[in-house]
């Protein structure tokens, strides 16, 4: 998700066959495939698990942005703008990829990259973790022509959406952003000439690979990042437990150790 230097164009999973390019091997065994997960992603019945549906609503969408299903006959044509369009689940991950797209360009629109970025976050924190998963796989996520996912999972999006915002704050503060939102690549290099740190978040800015872990972690280390926090949750139980248990005993006091003496017994020069 690039927004570092300008905003770009989020879209949808594209569902169809006919985006891609060359069909892939083992139409037999891709048709197999496809039936199966149709079938799960349309059950009504109650045998196959929400959680199951899902995946497979999510595994058709990938399939179909990687290429498999090129040659889909017409019977099955149907079968998939079902599952994808009517089905709950497709109407739901439908729905969250509109409000995730629509969020960003309005926030582009209206304050530039770093709103986008705010907003995006915004957008998927505030959801269920249900739809987090189903968002993130059927939009954010999508695999492009050769399978290929621009992360490994939702915690590494969510990490460089918040690396982007950095550098974007950064390049605003500095005062090397344009009223559009956009860098300004000119007086940006100029800073870059006298500012070691400026040159070096320009150059990160300007990277190709800034989905990468590898970038998300460039970035945090020039410019800070929050730490992770580590919480617990208790049951009412053991709160009460806790909370009518005795303050525990004193520790002992240990004796001091006699203090160090070079050369008594040994020494070692760090």
């Amino acid at each position: 998700m690039d927004l570092t230097s300008a905003s770009p164009a989020y879209s949808p999973a594209v569902v169809g066959g006919r985006g891609a390019v060359g069909a892939a091997p083992d139409y037999a065994t891709r048709m197999a495939r496809f039936d199966t997960l149709s079938a799960a992603v349309l059950d009504t019945s109650g045998a196959v698990g929400d959680d199951q549906r899902a995946q497979a609503y999510q595994t058709l969408q990938a399939m179909s942005a990687g290429g498999q299903l090129i040659g889909l006959d017409d019977s099955r044509r149907k079968v998939l703008d079902q599952a994808t369009y009517d089905s709950d689940i497709g109407k739901r991950a439908q729905a969250l990829g509109r409000a995730f797209v629509q969020t960003l360009n309005a926030a582009t629109q209206s304050g530039g990259p770093q709103a986008a970025l705010q907003a995006v976050a915004s957008n998927y924190d505030n959801l269920s973790s249900a739809d987090q998963d189903l968002l993130f796989q059927t939009t954010i996520n999508m695999p492009d022509r050769t399978g290929a996912r621009p992360y490994p999972d939702a915690a590494a999006w969510r990490s460089n959406v918040e690396a982007q915002a950095k550098v974007v704050g950064f390049m605003q503060g500095a005062g090397l952003v344009g009223a559009n939102g956009v860098l300004d690549q000119k007086a940006a290099q100029a800073r870059a000439a006298e500012d070691p740190k400026v040159a070096e978040a320009l150059r990160l800015s300007l990277r190709r690979d800034n989905n990468s872990a590898e970038w998300t972690q460039s970035v945090m280390q020039l410019l800070g990042g929050s730490a992770p926090r580590d919480t617990v949750q208790l049951s009412d139980a053991a709160r009460t437990f806790l909370e009518s248990a005795p303050p525990p005993a004193a520790a002992a006091t240990t004796p001091a150790a006699p203090a160090y003496r070079q050369g008594s017994i040994a020494s070692i020069t760090v």
